[in-house]
């Protein structure tokens, strides 16, 4: 087995991208200015974002749409607005004519979070219409001289003659279309909603331990969340289903699945959480391989770390050896502490 990194899912959300080329040149020629003081509306001393000189609100913005909050929207003072759609940029929205039509405005989901408390991030109509409004100052608008660039979970862009604004991506329930893209394995390429690189990287190998542990071929991914928010993917099979959740899935992003890596770490020194002169630590190996089934579990990676054991005063050398475990009717990512006995100062 290959340890897998963010190659493993394609190019990202330009999958699923519907940027138009006049984006960047629109962005190009985006207004930066200081932000305009009045209408009891104050901006603090510029600072920088994502690149960019912005300024925030001094306080909560009212507008009639709702509160703007600090953290919400910044206006851009400086910087290369065009270089940062061209580096994000991964959609491109419609301004509605008139206030009065706001409603009419689509959910844009534009970053799938499995470990969020909520389905993800993004865009609706009322963040949109609050933005729009405090770059207008509420006043009346004509649509063709706006634009609002999507960015991925990256804060998207408002820009129009009075200046551009960087607004932050906020929480977003479920679409009814929701978002998918491709998840590639060494066995077969997916369809999941999941955007979270870590999570991700956890489903590809789910997906390639059930197939190499259990024989199971899978050939679809739901999502569905719990009374309290918790995501979860079902690897759907021809006869079985594995629901795991997406918390879990995150724990297998990282694991060392090759035991020699920890080896050669470790030997040549690693230092003690709490300071001093660093050890040297062997070990043998594990005593199973990664996609061992042991009694139902599936070894799915180890791990160095530190413990302070509950009969110890110091910290301790382990390998922690990680599994897949059914658990009733879904399953979980559990570990097995191996310690570390050979410490050499």
């Amino acid at each position: 087995m290959t340890d897998r990194t963010l190659d493993t899912f394609g190019d990202g959300d330009s999958a699923n991208n519907d940027l138009t080329p006049d984006a960047v040149n629109i962005a190009r020629c985006a207004t930066t200015c200081r932000a305009p003081d009045g209408d009891g509306t104050s901006w603090a001393s510029p600072d920088k974002d994502w690149g960019l000189t912005t300024q925030r609100p001094a306080s909560t913005i009212n507008t009639s749409a709702g509160r703007v909050h600090k953290q919400q929207t910044r206006w851009v003072v400086d910087g290369d607005v065009g270089e940062y759609v061209e580096q994000y940029a991964t959609g491109v929205l419609q301004i509605p004519a008139t206030y009065g039509e706001f409603s009419s405005v689509d959910t844009r989901v534009t970053f799938v979070d499995g470990l969020a408390d909520s389905y993800g991030f993004g865009i609706d109509a009322q963040a949109l219409e609050k933005a729009l409004r405090v770059l207008t100052g509420g006043g009346r608008y004509t649509a063709s001289k706006y634009s609002a660039i999507l960015c991925g979970k990256q804060p998207w862009i408002l820009a129009g003659p009075e200046g551009t604004l960087l607004c932050s991506c906020m929480p977003v329930e479920r679409p009814e279309n929701p978002y998918t893209r491709e998840l590639r394995t060494p066995e077969t390429t997916l369809q999941i909603e999941e955007q979270n690189p870590e999570v991700l990287t956890g489903a590809a190998e789910f997906a390639h331990l059930l197939s190499d542990a259990l024989g199971v071929s899978i050939e679809t991914i739901d999502y569905h969340s719990t009374a309290r928010d918790e995501a979860r993917h079902s690897f759907v099979a021809e006869e079985d289903k594995f629901t795991i959740k997406a918390s879990d899935l995150a724990q297998l992003h990282g694991l060392t699945t090759d035991p020699s890596v920890i080896q050669a770490t470790v030997c040549r020194g690693v230092q003690p959480p709490n300071g001093g002169d660093p050890v040297s630590v062997q070990w043998d190996g594990p005593e199973h391989p990664v996609g061992y089934l042991d009694e139902g579990d599936v070894v799915a990676g180890y791990e160095f770390a530190w413990e302070q054991p509950d009969e110890s005063l110091e910290d301790v050398a382990v390998v922690r050896e990680y599994r897949i475990t059914q658990n009733h009717s879904r399953w979980t990512v559990d570990y097995r502490t191996h310690r570390l006995t050979s410490v050499v100062p």
